[in-house]
């Protein structure tokens, strides 16, 4: 078990490293930023020399413009190892921490109160698709959700945007809570937080619930025709130990193994839904970093992004070989292979004997 956790923090790592690296070089080479910019402004004024204009540009921005690119990522790579992302280029003096410490909050808030709202009403719809599904009801949701996760998120966005906040004025159109109200622990603050949140959580609820239902559907009617069910039926027991112990157990797990991997898609699955609500959460300065050139905090999110995405898999991949410890122990799975086909085989001979 050891040479198992071992072995997947050191692949852990190794991703995460890989993913940063072909990041800093790939936003490199995008046309333009902002410390071009300054420079080109500079020129056009006159009256310096280049050397001053580098000297200008490194006191606001806190770069060299033209430090070449292998020691600029040397210096980045052992300042991020150090808790140092630097300063965001388009707004000189502001850390890239400080900006991801105030817009994570807000994602974590959104896009984890619609994982768990969308989850829990997937897996309910599943399961009545699945124990009734030869029922009309079954074959209308079946049409419902299958439509409702073929549709884009930021379309659903739009659609919202444009009849609760353009022509009917129900709910805010931009922000995470009322300018007039002052951010802290109080009933008036949680209420605005609360109500500038619906549309963004509406927008990925509607879109999202539907993939849970259709994955819930599908396991459980598999589970329920496999033969271990059946036998434990053939023994007598109850419907309800059945259903507990047996189907609902094997079809839950690979479930709940889908949502710790949606885990670590939170801080970027809802880039567009924050762009265009105006939420100030990480996909929302994303963006923004995206059209400025800004490649500090560019950095900085997908640095937090695969780091979240990578640490759910790696949590995943230590629970799995507490559920099944064949998994961290390949002999196990040979054996219980082996024991599968035997049963099977002698199945096949009962069945010939009758």
């Amino acid at each position: 078990m050891r040479q198992y956790v071992v072995k997947r923090l050191v692949m852990a790592f190794a991703i995460v490293y890989f993913v940063v690296s072909l990041s800093f070089f790939m936003i490199r080479l995008m046309p333009g930023n902002p410390m071009s910019a300054l420079e080109a402004q500079l020129q056009k004024q006159g009256g310096m020399s280049p050397e001053e204009i580098q000297q200008r540009v490194q006191a606001i921005y806190g770069l060299t413009p033209n430090e070449p690119l292998g020691r600029q990522y040397v210096d980045y790579i052992w300042n991020a190892l150090h808790g140092d992302l630097g300063n965001s280029i388009s707004d000189p003096g502001e850390s890239v921490v400080h900006v991801i410490a105030n817009a994570a909050p807000w994602t974590i808030f959104i896009v984890g109160s619609s994982l768990v709202i969308s989850f829990v009403a997937g897996i309910a719809i599943g399961a009545l698709m699945a124990a009734f599904q030869n029922s009309a009801f079954a074959k209308v949701m079946t049409f419902v959700v299958s439509f409702l996760s073929a549709v884009p998120n930021y379309l659903v966005a739009i659609v919202l945007l444009y009849l609760l906040t353009d022509v009917h004025h129900y709910f805010p159109i931009s922000g995470a809570y009322s300018v007039n109200i002052t951010p802290g622990f109080s009933l008036g603050f949680v209420g605005s937080a609360l109500y500038h949140a619906i549309l963004p959580i509406a927008a990925f609820v509607i879109t999202s619930f539907g993939a849970w239902s259709l994955s819930m559907k599908g396991t459980a009617v598999s589970v329920l025709g496999s033969e271990y069910v059946r036998a434990a039926e053939s023994r007598g027991l109850s419907p309800r130990r059945v259903a507990q112990s047996y189907v609902g157990r094997n079809s839950l797990l690979p479930q709940v193994t889908g949502l710790a991997l949606s885990v670590g898609f939170l801080f970027g699955g809802s880039v567009f839904i924050e762009f265009y609500f105006s939420y100030p959460g990480l996909g929302y300065y994303l963006i923004n970093s995206i059209n400025s050139r800004d490649y500090s905090v560019m950095m900085g999110c997908f640095l937090l992004i695969t780091s979240s995405v990578v640490l759910a898999n790696f949590v995943v991949d230590l629970v799995y070989p507490a559920i099944d410890p064949r998994i961290a122990r390949p002999g196990l799975a040979r054996r219980a292979e082996e024991q599968k086909e035997s049963a099977e085989e002698t199945a096949v001979v009962a069945k010939a004997g009758v």
